[in-house]
């Protein structure tokens, strides 16, 4: 009978011992994730090469939901106002929900993460989704969280760009004319939203109506900064940061660069903005409050932005930043905005205008 009781008292401490090691194994292992978050958190703030090599353990970082290319979501509107989530998947089903094909359709492509701030990229969109109900609007996110932005930008971007390639095609089959379509996105969400325009034109041998990059990402390897001029009948390139985050060269049928920031390699911040990242976040923001409040920031062509600085422009090729552009409008375009919102300077009576020559001096004899 003794030696029943010590069994079984061995086989007791055999278990709990069992159970403190697998826990002991799971509290390692959650701890390794958290350092990987916070990793990456840092280095992303340090931009893109920084972000790519950041030396995570991808192994730990596996067992955790949300980084597969099925974990992205769609977001689109019901007929009774509400924005509903769902699985990326579920492209062939959109019809069933408030797409109009009598309306004009923004594809935009979420793919870069911001901790809840004003910068906020999500509820930019929400806001955005839920006020232009003149439009289809479908919001396609990659990057719902930080580990899930660092696989779509190492692993996953060919995977997305064909994500974007299936959304196009369901939405033509839908009925949406793809001259009605504009695709947005910003960061690694522009060059995502350019491969998929690019398949899409292949694959039907029609293209999109417009692509929309905010500040491209120069991604982990030069090869993936994939906007280019001919992916759609008319590429609009809004500028930001141009050195560790966006592209700085020109890209588009219009290429805009609001302050002159990422044109010249030396110019620094954009207004209001103390790091690189903000800089990086300031054209969305312009173009969210373009489209949401409805505020005219507009851009004028010139040669370049020393000439612009100068008044040696023709103030007569204007455009505002938004979704709509002129059919001739082509090349660069420069702009001057504030710090805060409505970051326009028109409030305050500013117009562009050719600078008058300088009257001479001289008299008649």
């Amino acid at each position: 009978m003794q030696q029943a009781t010590s069994w079984r008292r061995w086989l007791c401490g055999l278990c709990l011992i069992s159970i403190w090691r697998h826990s002991e194994s799971t509290a390692s292992i959650d701890r390794i994730q958290k350092h990987n978050l916070e990793l990456l958190s840092q280095q992303l703030n340090r931009g893109w090469r920084a972000f790519c090599d950041a030396p995570v353990d991808e192994g730990v970082m596996a067992l955790y939901e949300g980084i597969n290319p099925s974990d992205a979501r769609l977001h689109v509107m019901t007929i009774t106002n509400q924005s509903i989530q769902l699985p990326i998947k579920s492209m062939p089903e959109l019809r069933d929900f408030d797409i109009n094909p009598q309306r004009k359709t923004l594809i935009y492509v979420n793919a870069f993460h911001t901790a809840d701030s004003y910068f906020s990229v999500q509820e930019h969109l929400m806001l955005l989704q839920t006020t232009r109900r003149d439009l289809n609007i479908i919001i396609v996110d990659f990057a719902t969280n930080v580990a899930q932005l660092y696989y779509t930008v190492r692993h996953h971007l060919s995977v997305h760009g064909y994500s974007i390639y299936k959304l196009l095609s369901s939405l033509t089959d839908a009925g949406i004319a793809p001259e009605d379509i504009t695709l947005a996105g910003h960061s690694v969400g522009a060059n995502i939203a350019a491969l998929g325009a690019d398949l899409f034109a292949k694959s039907s041998k029609r293209q999109v109506g417009q692509l929309i990059a905010i500040d491209p990402a120069t991604m982990c390897r030069t090869t993936d900064i994939l906007v280019r001029h001919n992916v759609a009948a008319r590429v609009v390139v809004l500028h930001g940061e141009g050195d560790v985050f966006g592209v700085r060269v020109a890209l588009g049928h219009v290429d805009i660069y609001p302050n002159g920031i990422g044109y010249f390699p030396r110019k620094k911040l954009q207004p209001g903005c103390d790091s690189k990242i903000c800089s990086h976040m300031y054209p969305f923001v312009l173009f969210m409050e373009a489209l949401i409040e409805g505020v005219m920031i507009p851009a004028t062509k010139c040669e370049n932005w020393a000439k612009f600085r100068q008044g040696d422009c023709s103030f007569e090729n204007t455009i505002n930043i938004g979704l709509i552009y002129p059919a001739n409008a082509k090349g660069l375009y420069f702009c001057m905005t504030q710090p805060n919102p409505p970051f326009t300077y028109m409030e305050h009576g500013l117009r562009y205008r050719t600078k008058q020559p300088e009257k001479s001096n001289s008299h008649n004899a």
